[in-house]
């Protein structure tokens, strides 16, 4: 395989993950807060203290903020610069899962593995919103591969043992513990498995310890200087209680995660039983036996662990991704090898239709309704993509099976980019405070007060570069209010609020979509601002 290929595939991932990043306005909770806390950090200065509306906030490492924070003071704020660096971070995943395939498998398969990765459903969508579980996951990879290498012999050079240790780092500082506690489990797992039990030793590297600590240590020690509690705060309450407890709220069944893998690994799971069926026809030739079990160590510990915990998230998966994918773009490799002729695939077809089908007609059966005129237009494209896809290995003649992967990846990259413009249509009506915070940010005047009722909705601060005043709701924040010198300024209470509201200050207030009538009849005089599946805003005086 040529390196011009490689090259230009690159390229289209570039492209397909930094294209339309600022189409969808940023989503409620995650996106708004983890664009807020790198504005805060650029305003204050203040790159050791995560703060969120003012507070401190502790609950994850700083390395997510510092790589937004380094693409707000490039690029502006803007929707396009909160998703850039989590986009950067998605290729790089892609990068090395090639790496990764081609390494055990040979360049084809490494190629095939990075296709699937970055036009399945769950890397390209989770790729591209501002969260900080794609980090954690790519981190990973650099954690865990090199000193696989190394320990399974087939790299001598310590330096994959030391990148290793590097990676623990990286992953640490993007989200705690499990940085570290995953990378060993997997590889402890893989040597015992394996029989090499006598070689654990060998993981150990003083130098790489060394490594580790001159990277992640510097910020734990000055947070922990700044905010005497973070120790106990951040390694007891954020790791082991929400893995043990229901603290956060987030309990889902044990098998929350199996249908999250399934719908994931679309729309190439089509594929699944032909690409199993040459897999398992050619079984010595798969991958050797070690590196198999290296790679399902790493699926199935990260799932089990995630399934046992009490606290659940859809992103929490995105460390599976990677390794999946290089089983299935091997075994997409060997069924290239196998089918050279005319390839009929229907299944292909049947997911398209679905796919098609849900697409078009997903609004009507959700609380969020859209008129079909408006809906209908904005998923032909999308529509008449996939179902190009589902028909090109059925109806298109001879055609080969490394050829049916090449199409599938270029369609499927087009598919999921026309996606972009139904997507903001949508959960922009309801799951974004972007059309309620430009209302707001008409109005507002030096010396106004944004407050939120029972509700906070983190897009506000950052759309508004306002500091919200809460009342009744603390949240997340509990930590860093409890702590704050400036409490009883910006966490109110019903009668707090109410002297506030009749003050000579303008107060503009912020609820849900669904609070009762009877909250607008608490304020008098009152003005409707706005009213949408946003919230309502409505304000003390003109």
């Amino acid at each position: 395989m040529s390196r011009r290929a490689v090259a230009l595939f690159f390229l289209s991932v570039v492209i397909i993950f930094y294209s339309g990043l600022g189409t969808i306005p940023l989503l409620e909770p995650d996106e708004g807060r983890y664009a807020e806390i790198p504005r805060e950090m650029l305003v204050r200065g203040d790159f050791v203290t995560p703060h969120l509306n003012g507070v401190a906030y502790l609950e994850k490492p700083p390395l997510f903020y510092w790589g937004n924070a380094v693409s707000f003071a490039l690029f502006g704020e803007s929707e396009f610069s909160a998703r850039l660096f989590t986009a950067t971070v998605s290729i790089a995943g892609v990068l090395l899962t090639y790496w990764m395939g081609a390494v055990l498998a040979g360049p084809r398969a490494g190629l095939f593995s990075a296709m699937v990765l970055c036009t399945s459903l769950y890397h390209y969508i989770i790729g591209r919103i501002n969260t900080l579980d794609m980090t954690l996951a790519v981190a990973m990879i650099v954690a865990i591969f090199p000193a696989f290498l190394y320990l399974s012999g087939k790299r001598q050079s310590r330096r994959y043992l030391f990148l290793s240790y590097v990676g623990a780092a990286l992953a640490f500082l993007a989200k705690g513990l499990i940085g570290i506690v995953f990378p060993a489990a997997i590889l402890l797992l893989w040597m015992l498995l394996s029989k090499r039990h006598r070689e654990i030793g060998k993981a150990i590297s003083f130098p790489g310890l060394a490594l580790f600590l001159v990277i992640a240590l510097p910020w734990v020690i000055l947070v922990q200087r700044a905010n005497p509690d973070f120790l106990w705060f951040f390694f007891v309450r954020e790791h082991f209680l929400r893995f043990t407890t229901k603290m956060h709220s987030r309990y889902q069944p044990f098998w929350f995660f199996l249908p999250i893998v399934i719908a994931g690994l679309l729309p190439w799971l089509a594929f699944a039983r032909r690409a199993v069926r040459a897999a398992w026809d050619a079984r010595g030739e798969y991958f050797l036996a070690e590196d198999r079990r290296f790679l399902f160590c790493w699926v199935l510990f990260i799932f089990l662990f995630f399934s046992f915990s009490n606290s659940k998230l859809i992103t929490y998966a995105a460390p599976l991704f990677p390794p999946l994918a290089v089983l299935f773009g091997r075994a997409l490799d060997l069924w290239a090898d196998r089918e050279d002729g005319s390839v009929r695939c229907r299944t292909p077809l049947a997911v398209a239709a679905i796919l098609a089908a849900g697409i078009v007609m997903f609004p009507p059966f959700t609380r969020h309704v859209i008129e079909p005129s408006r809906w209908v237009p904005l998923c032909a494209l999308p529509a008449a993509l996939i179902l190009a896809w589902g028909a090109v290995p059925l109806f298109v003649r001879r055609l080969s099976a490394e050829r049916v992967v090449y199409l599938s990846f270029l369609l499927l990259a087009l598919f999921l980019t026309s996606l972009n413009r139904p997507a903001a249509e949508y959960l922009g009506n309801y799951k974004s405070v972007k059309k309620l915070s430009s209302v707001l940010s008409a109005s507002l005047r030096e010396g106004d007060v944004v407050a939120q009722y029972q509700t906070y909705r983190q897009g506000l601060p950052f759309y508004t570069k306002r500091r919200c005043v809460l009342v009744n709701e603390v949240g997340e924040l509990e930590f860093g209010a409890d702590r704050a010198a400036d409490r009883k300024e910006f966490f109110l209470n019903d009668a707090a609020f109410l002297a506030l509201w009749n003050s000579p200050t303008r107060v503009f207030c912020v609820a849900r979509s669904d609070t009762p009538d009877e909250f607008l009849g608490k304020f008098p005089g009152h003005r409707l601002l706005y009213r949408s599946d946003e919230g309502i805003l409505i304000v003390n005086r003109f």
